[in-house]
């Protein structure tokens, strides 16, 4: 057996990155005595002990220090494509297992390799003892004393003696005219012969058992010849309706199919033959799969229910299949189809069926590419600084290439606004963009939105299963907002999805390739969540291919104009109001404002500013908050009702700029639940762009 039959998939690790304390942590939650260490590129570099450990205490090192050059790197993993018993020559009970680009696949011991072996020979047992009790043949075995050591139940049954109470029992006390001593003594075998016991005819084989060279026992397969004519004449019967069967597939003009139980083709009609392009002589035997495009006959001889008048594609041409699920003593041993492939006029309503359904397959698929679009370029993206034309000309540069993309910002600097640009200037632009807020999802849900999961994967999974993002993303571009929000576990899986460029749903048994660049943005320092052990270093060095570092409003001001200007005339066509300008003043105390929320607030400002104007159409000083011109205004007195709403919808602006658009905490600020913050947002027209 090779070790990759056998090793363990479930490996807890350490990094060159991680420090003592981290690796005390990881051995005392995992009850290790070592555990391997493996670099960013997953590759096994040593391992690191408790005698290592207990080195580094006894020479007082401290706890934040590196355990980079504390692991034993003479440690060797073994190849998973090896043959397990080469462990037993080893002197260690512990072994990490490596492929051929000495990354980490799993850890084996020799405890592992016993019960493996163990398990081996029991099914060799339970095989050899499932063999005995099922053949219709009578087995008989005896040891060098003459004593029976075997005896099925087939052979008590021709017999008529007690299989349980003949083991153990001299051999001629049972079955004297075995002829098992005589081949004991001669140590010959003794094929074809014929015994005539209690009114039955026999054919018995006898054959010596050997160890080395001496007999030391003999065994006796024997049948009741009355079987055998029986047996014989049923398969003659089967022969003739296999014939008369042939002989009709031979001449009838329709597209007939006949499959077994597991799938695999028995017969198959001339005429579908010939349709299909195959000779049946060469096909048959083989899994309808391999011979039939998009068949689902294997698929009804495993569940047995029937489909009728269902739509198969062929060769290029919309068929109507029919497939009937054979049942036999309550049992389905099979599955028969026919496939009609002629344009018959009673096929036409079915015909329209299938066009219908093309049509609005088509217009889901047009729906789903115009929701997963990204919406901005870089056209939309204002700056007339040099930091910002530099970063724009930078962005670009990333969006030629296809590595992974990193957006640096505070919150409300466009980050999302550069994600949808370098998408869009790159060569997935015609591919679908998907976002994802890592904090906005619940961590226990995050998972199956990544990947998806079949049909019952847990309590409250779609009958269908649901498709996850990265496979939807595929091809295209997959925008991971937030992604310093991230917990361990789900950064685990994440950086497979990035080394292996393959997902796997929650409840498969397989994995799927996907084409996905990622494109992350965070307004944490990722590096200090890496030095605190919040942070995989591996996944960290993975995203952080091309990094764009977005300026926080405050430190390009001369942007602001241009800015503010683009947002004004984006809001008033919103709101459909007509706004001229933003009066000198005005925008003074816009650029002299030190802006922490930056363009989502000055955004939110402006909007506020266009809300309130009524007769005007220059957005002057008094439209703007006190907490910027430092002036308060006196407001006119409107209906109690209009005061609440407009209170309320001010004071979830306020707490969103507060709180940097993070909802949850926005929600935390104002006493209410995030859904309600969601229902509010929405009648209030706030964006969901916080």
């Amino acid at each position: 057996m090779v070790v990759k039959e056998i090793m363990s998939r479930k490996i807890i690790t350490l990094s060159l990155g991680d420090t003592l304390q981290h690796a005390v942590e990881k051995m005392s939650e995992s009850g290790f005595d070592s555990l391997p260490v493996i670099n960013h590129n997953a590759q096994l570099v040593g391992l690191f002990t408790k005698l290592d450990l207990y080195e580094a205490v006894k020479e007082g090192r401290p706890s934040s220090m590196l355990i980079d050059n504390l692991v034993n790197r003479e440690i060797h993993g073994i190849l998973e494509e090896e043959q397990g018993s080469i462990i037993f020559d080893m002197p260690t009970e512990k072994f990490p297992v490596v492929d051929r680009q000495n990354r980490l696949v799993g850890i084996i011991t020799k405890t592992d390799m016993l019960k493996a072996y163990y398990g081996k020979l029991q099914y060799t047992m339970n095989s050899l003892n499932g063999v005995l009790e099922s053949t219709n043949n009578g087995i008989i075995a005896i040891n060098k004393d003459r004593r029976i050591t075997v005896f099925n139940k087939a052979a008590g049954k021709i017999l008529g003696v007690d299989a349980s109470k003949a083991l153990e029992q001299e051999i001629a006390s049972v079955m004297p005219e075995s002829g098992l001593t005589h081949v004991l003594e001669n140590g010959k075998s003794e094929i074809g012969s014929t015994l005539n016991i209690k009114g039955k005819t026999l054919i018995s084989n006898r054959t010596p058992i050997f160890q080395g060279d001496k007999v030391v026992g003999a065994v006796a397969v024997f049948q009741d010849i009355t079987d055998y004519k029986n047996a014989m004449h049923e398969l003659d019967v089967e022969r003739n309706a296999t014939f008369i069967l042939n002989m009709i597939l031979e001449t009838i003009y329709d597209g007939v199919v006949l499959v077994d139980k597991d799938g695999y083709i028995t017969m198959l009609s001339k005429a579908y033959a010939e349709f299909l392009g195959v000779k049946r002589e060469e096909v048959i035997g083989k899994h309808v799969t391999e011979v039939i495009e998009n068949t689902r006959m294997h698929i009804v001889a495993q569940t047995g229910v029937p489909e009728i008048a269902g739509v198969q594609k062929i060769r290029g041409s919309q068929m109507i299949a029919t497939r009937i699920p054979m049942i036999k003593d309550g049992k389905v041993i099979g599955a028969v189809g026919k496939v009609l492939y002629r344009n018959l006029d009673e096929l036409n309503d079915l015909y329209k069926r299938i066009s219908k359904m093309e049509k609005e397959l088509e217009h889901y698929k047009g729906e789903f590419k115009r929701v997963n679009k990204a919406k901005y370029n870089f056209e939309h993206i204002k700056g007339e600084s040099k930091q910002m034309q530099e970063l724009i000309a930078f962005s670009l540069k990333a969006a030629a290439s296809d590595s992974n993309v990193l957006l640096l910002g505070e919150s409300g600097t466009g980050k999302e606004l550069f994600a949808h640009a370098i998408h869009n200037a790159s060569k997935r632009a015609f591919a679908p963009f998907i976002k994802v807020n890592c904090a906005a999802i619940p961590h226990e849900l995050l998972e199956s939105e990544l990947f998806g999961y079949e049909s019952g994967a847990f309590t409250g999974a779609k009958k269908e299963g649901k498709i996850g993002k990265f496979e939807a993303a595929n091809g295209g571009t997959m925008f991971l907002d937030e992604i310093g929000d991230m917990s361990l576990q789900m950064q685990a899986k994440l950086l497979r999805v990035l080394q292996e460029k393959e997902v796997e749903r929650l409840g498969a048994n397989s994995s799927e390739k996907v084409d996905v660049r990622i494109i992350a943005a965070t307004n944490k320092d990722l590096e200090g969540l890496v030095a605190e052990g919040k942070y995989r270093l591996d996944l960290f060095y993975r995203l952080n291919v091309l990094t764009v570092s977005i300026p926080a409003l405050r430190e390009r001001k001369e942007d602001i104009p241009a800015i503010v200007n683009s947002l004004v005339d984006k809001i008033s066509s919103n709101m459909e109001k007509y706004i001229e300008k933003v009066s000198e003043k005005a925008m003074e105390y816009l650029k002299n404002y030190e802006w922490p929320g930056n363009v989502r607030e000055l955004e939110n400002v402006l909007e506020r500013a266009i809300s309130i104007i009524e007769k005007d159409n220059v957005i002057r000083p008094e439209y703007l908050p006190s907490g910027i011109t430092g002036v308060h205004i006196p407001k006119n007195i409107g209906s109690l009702e209009e005061i609440l709403m407009s209170t309320e919808r001010q004071a979830i602006l306020d707490a969103l700029m507060i709180e940097k658009g993070n909802k949850s905490k926005a929600a935390k600020l104002l006493n209410v639940s995030r859904t309600s913050l969601y229902e509010k947002m929405t009648k209030h027209g706030i964006q969901d762009h916080f």
